[in-house]
């Protein structure tokens, strides 16, 4: 059964949301790509002080972007978990079942 399945890679540590790959031909991994390339040219004109400021600043938008999409997954999930809850409640009677 899928759900146990789940449920067990998820007790045992192997079903891990946020270490998913990224498709390399994909707008997101273009995008990790440019962005890249524009830290190592601010990177290239920054004296050490500024270069470990840029970095503080980095870990606190990576840290921010995290929070926020930890945020974003929990959310859908609850979503997802309503919408299943809601297949399951009582049919209001304004329309007849349809059956097979």
């Amino acid at each position: 059964m899928q759900k146990e399945k789940m449920l067990r890679e998820l007790y045992r540590g192997s079903l891990i949301p946020v270490e998913k790959s990224v498709d390399p031909s994909s707008e997101f991994q273009k995008h990790q790509y440019r962005l890249a390339e524009l830290e190592e040219e601010i990177e290239a004109v920054l004296g050490e002080q500024e270069k470990e400021r840029f970095h503080t600043y980095l870990t606190a938008q990576n840290n921010l972007l995290y929070s926020t999409g930890e945020e974003r997954f929990i959310d859908g999930f609850r979503m997802g978990a309503r919408m299943m809850l809601e297949i399951f409640e009582k049919d209001d009677g304004q329309f007849k079942p349809i059956t097979g």
